[in-house]
């Protein structure tokens, strides 16, 4: 595989396509031609990148045009991208720098040295809306000379080399022209990547078609001369196009692995994700019972996890109470607590009494195109219902409405997928500024909890990052349901895509080669 940035995986948004009649037999056919073609089940929430949705498939709609000052090998090691030279300066994870390639150019023709990063940079931390805005929040960025940019943290952070890739969104600059014009951007790609989005072939909703960007830096990386991205939103209209040779690629789920069989047609997965029901709603602004932990732990004692994963995920999922998947010393992940709350609904009663929460009603959305997050939500709602509680669900027909409910403020919960680690996961809901943290909630133990984790070197982060789990269990933040794993089946027609390492992180588009 050539070395390549890393995808996070999370959720996206939907709309429904009919497929034409279909012809022939195995897959291949667009791959054959040298076209890439993948399925995805949602279209983009926009390809403005301050504004997209993160993971997959929510950044394959940018990456092909945009690329990433880093990059991530398949050993997971960050590696050159348009930075040849990078490196944290000094010690306490606070300053970093890059270096960039000499004579690099945006897809426009625009040169991109180090004032054209930096001030993409500093843009984008200043003015996104996406999933990593917490992320970006205590860096400033300054162009040193022509080619380096020096970045300073106000506070520790060991995430900065994965911020500078575009898999984060915000680590693939943006040209002078695309940050002048923010609503051309949710139609049109301001890149330095591989390819550009062709905007006359592109049908929005349907099809999203990228050609080669004739300014690339690396002419050899480019693969493919046409990449289209086909929105379907029917896993079995997914599947027969797959099998027929009208997509390469398509994102599986436990209602179809193990069953898509054909010449060359291969499944890969690994553990990835944990499905939440976040109490976005922990100072009782809308709910007042959710304020008292009582409460937010007789919903988890109240919850089968073993019979709703059993049901949603099948041999693709694990029960479990905690909000990170069992990887890396970074994950947190603490085997002494998977017992912390067994499905008890007599004690849920009981701490629902004490808490004087009897009959208490809480609002959440989740995602309805997705088969698995309806059965976990109806479930979920079917049990709590059994110590007294309703969940008044409501369905979400695509990302883009979910987004528009999530900030609202008017949902007490929402049912999601994240990113199983437990920097990434704190940032993305249970720090003040975190994009799921829609109340602002401010809890002491928490925030002193992850500056420490960001603080911790060595055999410290371990410890630093199982301590955290810990309070966020123990206090019960959020409703962890299932931990479950990234799917992709794809034809033989593609190779290097696979997951970066050990973890459930899937190169990017741009990464994927012909044999």
């Amino acid at each position: 595989m050539r070395k390549t940035a890393f995808a996070v995986v999370a959720a996206g948004i939907v709309a429904a396509v009919t497929l034409a009649g279909c012809s022939g037999g195995g897959g291949g056919a667009a791959a054959d031609d040298g076209v890439l073609t993948i399925a995805v089940p949602t279209a983009p929430v926009s390809l403005d990148t301050l504004k997209a949705a993160g993971g997959a498939p929510g950044t394959w709609y940018e990456t092909p045009a945009y690329a990433g000052i880093l990059e991530r090998d398949d050993s997971g090691e960050y590696v050159a991208g348009l930075a040849e030279d990078f490196g944290y300066v000094g010690d306490g994870n606070t300053e970093f720098e890059f270096t960039l390639r000499s004579d690099l150019k945006f897809a426009d023709g625009t040169p991109l040295t180090a004032t054209e990063a930096a001030d993409s940079l500093t843009y984008f931390a200043e003015t996104t809306t996406g999933p990593n805005r917490a992320m970006y929040a205590p860096l400033s960025f300054e162009a040193v000379d022509d080619l380096t940019v020096r970045i300073s943290a106000t506070q520790p952070t060991p995430l900065i080399p994965w911020l500078l890739t575009a898999s984060s969104l915000g680590g693939a600059p943006i040209s002078p022209a695309g940050i002048a014009d923010e609503s051309a951007r949710a139609s049109n790609t301001y890149g330095a990547g591989q390819y550009v989005l062709d905007t006359d072939s592109t049908v929005n909703g349907d099809t999203y078609v990228y050609t080669p960007n004739e300014n690339y830096w690396d002419k050899d990386a480019v693969q493919w001369k046409k990449i289209e991205l086909k929105v379907i939103s029917n896993t079995t209209q997914q599947v027969q196009a797959l099998k027929t040779g009208q997509v390469d690629v398509i994102i599986g789920d436990a209602s179809i692995a193990g069953t898509v069989e054909g010449k060359g047609i291969t499944q890969i997965q690994s553990p990835a994700l944990v499905m939440n029901l976040f109490l976005m709603d922990r100072d009782g602004t809308l709910v007042p019972e959710l304020a008292d932990p009582r409460v937010r732990q007789a919903l988890n004692y109240a919850i089968d996890r073993e019979a709703i994963t059993t049901a949603a995920y099948g041999d693709y999922g694990t029960p479990t109470v905690q909000p990170v998947i069992d990887g890396g010393p970074e994950y947190g992940f603490d085997p002494s607590i998977e017992e912390i709350y067994p499905y008890d609904p007599a004690k849920a009663k009981q701490l629902l009494a004490e808490a004087g929460a009897e009959g208490v009603t809480i609002s959440a959305t989740y995602l309805s195109y997705s088969p698995a997050d309806t059965t976990v939500a109806q479930a979920m709602a079917s049990q709590l219902a059994e110590v007294g509680v309703t969940l008044d669900l409501k369905p979400e027909p695509d990302f883009g409405s979910w987004v528009n409910d999530l900030v609202s403020g008017q949902f007490a919960s929402t049912l999601l997928t994240s990113a199983g680690d437990m920097y990434t996961s704190t940032q993305f809901a249970w720090t003040p500024d975190a994009v799921m943290n829609t109340f602002k909630v401010s809890d002491t133990a928490v925030n002193e909890g992850f500056t420490a984790l960001a603080t911790a070197t060595g055999s410290d982060i371990e410890s630093a990052a199982q301590a955290l789990n810990r309070t966020i269990v123990e206090e019960a933040l959020d409703v962890p349901v299932s931990s479950l794993d990234a799917i992709y089946i794809y034809n033989a027609d593609v190779v290097d895509l696979g997951f970066i390492g050990t973890t459930g992180d899937l190169a990017p588009v741009s990464a994927w080669t012909k044999p």
